[in-house]
Parts: structure tokens; C-alpha cells; sequence
């Protein structure tokens, strides 16, 4: 289970870590990537331990029964039951640790993430700006540099501010750099022009100036009262939302991510049992569980798809929150049903390898 899960988690964390590394190009401090990374990990690790829990389960057991040791367990009077409740203890344990991670560190995470994005944006780092290229700065301004020397100073500079859509205002300037001040961030150029466009006679005013000084603190005001999205939100923050407008026009969607994030660590044990489903039910056979393989791993990938189409679904149509828990409830019965000898006839024909011409197990 462990080289599955590790092995997913790597995979999925270098994908996303891959949005950082353009950043780290620019200039972001080795630390601050891995840091960046790492806050990644805990949603990640919400399925990939889902996934690890029963492609380990699967392949384990199946190992087990393929060496004939379940039989010498059985013959030995092992039941069925006795020999899967590790395995639910298990999967109860990984199911209390997706509680732990759904509860406080992917919020904490996702938040800290935000929170840092922002930042970058609100101190007006160098790190946020490419050479080259337009770069939005921040809502409504957009920034072009031609080149930055190597005291951070900034030449051919470019800046598109339409923060008040009626009055859209171009600067062009041969030098400038980002400042702090007590007053917020603002951005100094040298050696240019501002040009404003009337959008009622299309008149174009042009006014040059030596150091023209450009506020843009108004997006770091606004930051300060950013509205929280669900998946940055801690349990009790999606259980008792604030009273604003935004909130009751996305309160479906703060729903949503609360059940889902109920309801994921359940498909631990709902998963567990399709695995052990896949194994241990209906007849031993000297000729191998291939395909009785084959249908338990298609079920739990499937069931664990279907999931995540009710997690999006439900975002939209609270009708389908009550299916969020059925769906696992159901899988993991039916998976502890066939593990345990529990028998489909109508589907035992199709399943049993040989079933037309075996004459014996």
C-alpha cells in the first residue's frame, strides 16, 4: 500500500507542483517553492491513500490466495470475517486520518496558498513580473517590461490600468521600480507619458512627466476582506458561514464541500470491502482470479469516479447530497456481502474463470 500511495502521490504533487516552478524561474526562493509544494500535499494525499488503501488490499490478498496461504488459514478455522477485520481496522484508521486532513490541513493549505498568491501580488515582488511578456499585475492593471537590470530596476515599461473601467489609462516609461510605503505598494517610473482615452469623443490626452508615481494599493485594501472559497474554509467555518451577500449566493457550493469532505473517508472502508470482495468471494479455484480481479479493481475505480461526479453534481442540486452517502454505504454492503460468501448467481457465471468447461476446483 505504501509504494502505491507514495508512488500516486509523487506523480500528482510534481504535476501541481509544476504551476510554482515558473515562479521559482523568476526569482522565488528555493524554500518558499518547496514550501508551496508541500502545502499541496495534504489534498493529494485524500485519494491517493484511497487508492493506495485498495490496490494494496487487492493485490496483497490476492498474493495471499494465489500461495494457497488464505486456504491454510481457512482450513485452520479462520473465518472469513476474522481474516478481513485487519483490514477494516485499517481502512478506519486511514479514514480518520482523511477526516484529520480534510478538516484542518487541505483547508489550512489551500488558504495558505491563496494567502500567498496574493501576497506576491499585493507586494508587488519582482518575482511576479516576466520580461517580455504582459503580466497581471493585479485586478485591472497590466504590466509590460522590456528587460530588468540587475538592481531590480525595470526598463521599456508598459502599464494598462483600467481599475475604473470609464477612465482606462496607458503609461509608458523609459525606467521605474516597485516601492513600499507606509501608504501601500506603488510603482515609480521615469521618463514618460500617460495617455487617456475619453470613451465618449475618443479624445486622446497626453501629459509627459520626469517620475510620475502610480498607486496601486487599492487591490491590496481589497485583499484584506477577500471572500473565502469552500475548499479554503475549515469544517466549522462551512458549518456556521458569515452573513453576506456572496455567501448566501454561493451557499449551495459551501454545502457541498462540507458533505464531501464528510463523506470522502468513508469510501476507506466502502473501498477496503470491494477489495476483499474481489478475493475472497465465492469459490476457491486453482486456476486464478484474474478476471474476479479485474471486476473488483473496474468496481472501486468506478465507484470512486462516481463520487467525484457527485461532488460536482451536488454543488448545483442539493437534491443529491442524501446520494453522497447512500453511494459508499451501499458499495461497502454489498462489498462485505459477496466477501463474506454472500452470492449473485446471475453474475457468477460470467465471473467464475472456466465456469462452461471446469469440471472441479
Amino acid at each position: 500500500m505504501l509504494f502505491i500511495t507514495f508512488s500516486l502521490t509523487g506523480v500528482i504533487w510534481l504535476s501541481q507542483s509544476l504551476k510554482f516552478v515558473e515562479k521559482l524561474i523568476n526569482g522565488l526562493p528555493v524554500s518558499t517553492f518547496l514550501y508551496l509544494s508541500l502545502l499541496l500535499l495534504p489534498d493529494i494525499l485524500r485519494y491517493t491513500l484511497l487508492l493506495g488503501l485498495f490496490f494494496g488490499t487487492l493485490f496483497a490478498f490476492n498474493k495471499l490466495y494465489s500461495d494457497s496461504e488464505l486456504i491454510v488459514m481457512w482450513a485452520a478455522g479462520l473465518s472469513k470475517s476474522a481474516l478481513a477485520k485487519p483490514v477494516i481496522y485499517f481502512a478506519l484508521i486511514i479514514s480518520l486520518v482523511m477526516y484529520f486532513l480534510g478538516f484542518i490541513l487541505v483547508p489550512y493549505g489551500n488558504r495558505t496558498v491563496t494567502e500567498l498568491r496574493v501576497a506576491w501580488q499585493d507586494s508587488l515582488a519582482a518575482v511576479v513580473l516576466r520580461e517580455g511578456v504582459f503580466n497581471a499585475l493585479t485586478d485591472g492593471v497590466t504590466v509590460y517590461i522590456r528587460e530588468k537590470n540587475q538592481t531590480g530596476e525595470m526598463l521599456g515599461i508598459l502599464v494598462h490600468d483600467e481599475r475604473v473601467p470609464e477612465k482606462p489609462v496607458t503609461y509608458m516609461a523609459e525606467r521605474g521600480a516597485f516601492v513600499k510605503t507606509a501608504e501601500g505598494p506603488r510603482f515609480i517610473m521615469n521618463a514618460g507619458n500617460l495617455q487617456e482615452v475619453s470613451l465618449d469623443d475618443a479624445k486622446l490626452s497626453l501629459l509627459y512627466f520626469d517620475q510620475y508615481t502610480l498607486d496601486i494599493s487599492q487591490f491590496e485594501k481589497q485583499s484584506g476582506a477577500r471572500w473565502l472559497s469552500p475548499e479554503n474554509r475549515y469544517l466549522w467555518e462551512l458549518i456556521n458561514p458569515e452573513e453576506s451577500e456572496r455567501t448566501q449566493r454561493e451557499l449551495h457550493k459551501l454545502k457541498a464541500e462540507l458533505h464531501q469532505r464528510l463523506v470522502l473517508p468513508l469510501y476507506a472502508v466502502a473501498l477496503a470491502l470491494i477489495a476483499l470482495a474481489g478475493v475472497m468471494g465465492g469459490e476457491f479455484t486453482r486456476r486464478g482470479r484474474a478476471k474476479r480481479m479485474t471486476v473488483a479493481a473496474a468496481a472501486g475505480v468506478l465507484t470512486l469516479i462516481a463520487a467525484m461526479a457527485l461532488f460536482q453534481a451536488a454543488e448545483k442540486s442539493a437534491l443529491l447530497i442524501p446520494v453522497l452517502y447512500l453511494l459508499p454505504v451501499v458499495a461497502g454492503a454489498l462489498g462485505g456481502y459477496i466477501a463474506s460468501g454472500g452470492r449473485f448467481r446471475f453474475l457468477e457465471s460470467r465471473m467464475a474463470p472456466g465456469a462452461a468447461g471446469e469440471g472441479g476446483t
